[in-house]
């Protein structure tokens, strides 16, 4: 059995904000969630190139381990080929859904050989803020995603679209397999990634936001990455 994972985070309401005690009991990844065939299909062409195996369905759903879930702002790796990725996250509970900025941290390297490995293998970051669903929903292709990355003493744009550019909530909610799943239980879904403004960037830290331009607020969360030292 997996333990669940206790996350404290802040839910902003439009005229109000509240505790929200979240118990998520399962972690989803999503992956391959672009709208644009024709550029999906030059990134999974892209990747394959470095040797990262091509997707057997699009979209793709991967389990990992509550545990990696965390609203820290230091993530430990151990390797120098690691780097953020910019999602929406989702917070799923009954019939209640938050949504708020995450981070799915991966091995570059360990990548080639297994995506699910390179993803278990570090944390997935979240904001420690939500939104409730419904508040944006009517609006949602309009809210922006955006990652910063930290490079020495260069900050650069690293991802930046529009949530319009990859499956919404619903539809990524509707083609997510539920097996091993009851449907009482929580979990938090990634929703896999935007493209990159100019490749990857293995970052000493990042910038990650959700904006809302409509209801005119952010999301906003940054964490920094800390190479472990090994005696080797």
């Amino acid at each position: 059995m997996i333990t669940p994972k206790i996350l404290y985070l802040k839910m902003n309401l439009l005229k109000d904000s509240r505790d929200l005690v979240f118990t998520a009991n399962h972690l989803v990844c999503g992956g391959w969630v672009g709208k644009d065939q024709k550029a999906l299909q030059a990134h999974i062409d892209e990747l394959a190139q470095l040797g990262v195996p091509g997707p057997r369905r699009i979209p793709i759903y991967m389990n990992f381990s509550t545990y990696l879930l965390t609203t820290d702002d230091e993530v430990t790796v151990v390797s120098d080929k690691s780097s953020g990725e910019v999602e929406y996250v989702l917070l799923c509970s009954g019939e209640e859904t938050w949504v708020t900025v995450g981070s799915d941290h991966t091995d570059r390297d360990v990548e080639t050989k297994s995506i699910p490995g390179s993803k278990q293998m570090y944390a997935k970051c979240l904001a420690p803020e939500c939104w409730p669903y419904p508040e944006v929903k009517d609006h949602w292709g309009k809210l922006i995603l955006r990652c910063w990355a930290d490079k020495g003493p260069e900050r650069t744009l690293y991802q930046e679209a529009q949530l319009s550019e990859i499956l919404d909530p619903q539809e990524l909610l509707q083609k997510m397999p539920r097996e091993g799943m009851d449907e009482k239980e929580s979990f938090v879904l990634f929703s896999g990634t935007i493209a990159t403004k100019g490749g990857l960037i293995f970052g000493d830290s990042y910038g990650l936001e959700l904006e809302d331009p409509v209801l005119k607020r952010t999301i906003k969360h940054s964490y920094r990455v800390k190479i472990l030292h090994q005696y080797l």
